[in-house]
């Protein structure tokens, strides 16, 4: 109870405060009886101290200090029998006191202090008992309430109800979830900028507190105050917020009581709704999982989720992939409970952003995770194009995408297009696309772009092949020709790349190269005498062409 409240009490009648008046409003959860040096060491916050001054009436300095120390503890006050051991309280304790803000009670002869011990002990506890009956009935209310299939609204409105003041319940964005009737909406609008100047949620989130407001008026009330309950499941979840009028009392003591009741009640019907949701989700992940995998085999069973999901009967159909860009080199690393707490929280508010970005696409999608990715299968409508240039407007709404989440939300997300494939059954193909694409821009060392894929050359894959295997082939093909020197070998191998790129066409090559046709015919059929090889021949053919595409790949960096 309040140090005011306590002095307010029969047996305090002849009490006075002569010095920190202003700290009267302390809260005070136990007496204790001590004239002891060394008092200090046994005193604990929120205390009151009843003395006779016996062990510091030939020290008085020793009383400046005490209160001193007392202040800094944490203490309720200090009460202490003058006229017995002390005439009256030095004059410099008092104004040390004052400075502090610390209580200093003056007692009369006439109550010995085990008998005002025993009267405040017994009448703390007693309003203890009051205000854990009061906590039993809100959560017996509370969950009769739940129990009897009533909404979280319908919870947020009797808690409203019985402490007398508006209730809005956030979610763990900060969103409103839902509100009472009494926080009108123009109080809720005023209300939510107050709170997230006061960067609500990210100074101790797991600890209930009031944060002092300027005053908002509504229905003729004036509220200064806002008490904040956090509603936490596995992860933090939300807030209950309920605006307040009056100061610290006996009243605002019962309203955080209902609160901490009433959000222990729906911290449970959200753990309830997160496990249901966790449920459907992971079946989702693992049948499209499997589906882009290449494991669903089953037309029937194909059709059948297809269907749930709302993604048959679509002409056109194109897998997205998304990431969160990480540090070139560094994986993410879980492992430790609050590490994967952490992890776990933020990867589900990436999941909803970008969920609610995609939304605006007016796009029909179903949105799931596979390892690290998030992965988007869009079903797109007849007349419907998302086009897949460089510069088409679909792109550029990825792009956005990506812009949004990355300066207003602080995510560094990536993303992959796959080409658009006309059956579901399809899809895979336009997911491992996706994946390639998306890998293709890492591999770059690009950040928050957004990469369609686009197919392999030839070079492409010869790059995916050791430089040294490449040059052994090159010098293995054009061996013999290599061993001439000067511009004989170049005027040869000049002749014969020209010759495959004209199709072998002799006099298309030759009016490319300025020559003579018969100059073309004598070194090409030098070529075949050096190299022991048929021009002509399709897999000479495929060989020679193959080890120019190499020439560039092996030069010397």
């Amino acid at each position: 109870m309040l140090l005011k409240e306590l002095l307010a009490l029969p047996i305090y009648a002849n009490a006075k405060v002569v010095a920190g008046n202003a700290g009267t409003a302390n809260s005070v959860q136990s007496v204790n009886i001590m004239d002891a040096p060394d008092i200090i060491h046994y005193l604990k916050p929120q205390e009151l101290l009843l003395t006779t001054g016996y062990a510091m009436k030939d020290h008085p300095e020793a009383l400046l200090a005490l209160v001193a120390n007392m202040a800094e503890v944490g203490c309720a006050g200090l009460a202490i029998k003058t006229k017995r051991f002390f005439r009256e309280v030095p004059e410099d304790v008092l104004r040390h006191a004052e400075e502090l803000r610390f209580p200093i009670i003056e007692l009369s002869l006439e109550q010995s202090l085990g008998d005002l011990a025993n009267y405040s002990l017994s009448h703390i506890l007693e309003k203890r008992t009051e205000e854990l009956r009061y906590a039993l009935s809100a959560h017996k209310r509370f969950s009769q309430m739940i129990l009897q299939g009533k909404s979280m609204q319908d919870v947020t409105e009797a808690l409203a109800r019985l402490i007398g003041s508006p209730v809005m319940l956030l979610d763990g964005r900060h969103a409103p979830l839902c509100r009472s009737a009494s926080m009108t909406e123009q109080l809720s609008r005023s209300l939510l900028p107050r709170l997230q100047a006061e960067e609500l949620g990210t100074r101790s989130p797991h600890v209930a507190r009031t944060l002092q407001l300027v005053p908002l008026e509504a229905g003729g009330i004036v509220y200064q105050a806002a008490e904040l309950q956090p509603v936490v499941t596995f992860q933090q979840a939300g807030c209950l917020i309920a605006l307040t009028s009056s100061g610290i009392n006996q009243q605002a003591s019962l309203t955080k009581h209902a609160m901490e009741q009433a959000a222990n009640v729906l911290g449970l019907e959200m753990l309830k709704e997160q496990a249901v949701k966790e449920r459907s989700r992971r079946y989702k992940n693992e049948f499209f999982s499997d589906f882009v995998d290449g494991l669903i085999t089953s037309e029937q069973e194909l059709i059948h989720r297809g269907n749930n999901y709302g993604l048959l009967h679509y002409p056109v159909y194109i897998s997205v992939v998304a990431r969160r860009d990480a540090p070139f080199g560094r994986q993410i690393a879980t492992g430790e409970p609050d590490l994967d707490w952490r992890y776990i929280s933020e990867r589900d508010r990436h999941y909803d952003l970008l969920k609610s970005e995609f939304a605006k696409l007016d796009l029909r999608f179903v949105l799931f995770t596979k390892n690290e990715y998030f992965c988007f299968l869009l079903a797109l409508r007849a007349g419907q194009d998302v086009g897949y240039a460089k510069d088409s407007l679909f792109i550029e709404q990825l792009k956005g995408i990506v812009s949004v989440l990355g300066e207003a939300h602080g995510i560094p997300i990536s993303i992959g297009v796959g080409k658009p494939v006309p059956q579901l059954s399809d899809i895979p193909l336009s997911y491992k696309e996706a994946v390639e694409a998306l890998q293709t821009g890492y591999d770059a060392r690009k950040k928050q772009f957004v990469q369609p894929y686009r197919a392999k050359n030839i070079s492409s894959l010869l790059r995916m092949i050791p430089k040294e295997e490449l040059r052994e082939y090159y010098n293995e093909t054009f061996k013999d020709l290599l061993r001439i020197e000067g511009k004989e070998r170049s005027d040869l191998l000049k002749t014969l790349s020209t010759f495959y790129d004209t199709h072998c066409q002799l006099a298309e090559t030759a009016k490319l190269l300025f020559v003579h046709r018969n100059t073309v015919t004598y070194r090409l059929d030098k070529c075949e005498r050096l190299t022991g090889r048929d021009l002509r021949d399709p897999v000479e053919s495929l060989r020679f062409r193959t080890a120019f595409q190499m020439e560039s790949l092996i030069q010397t960096d």
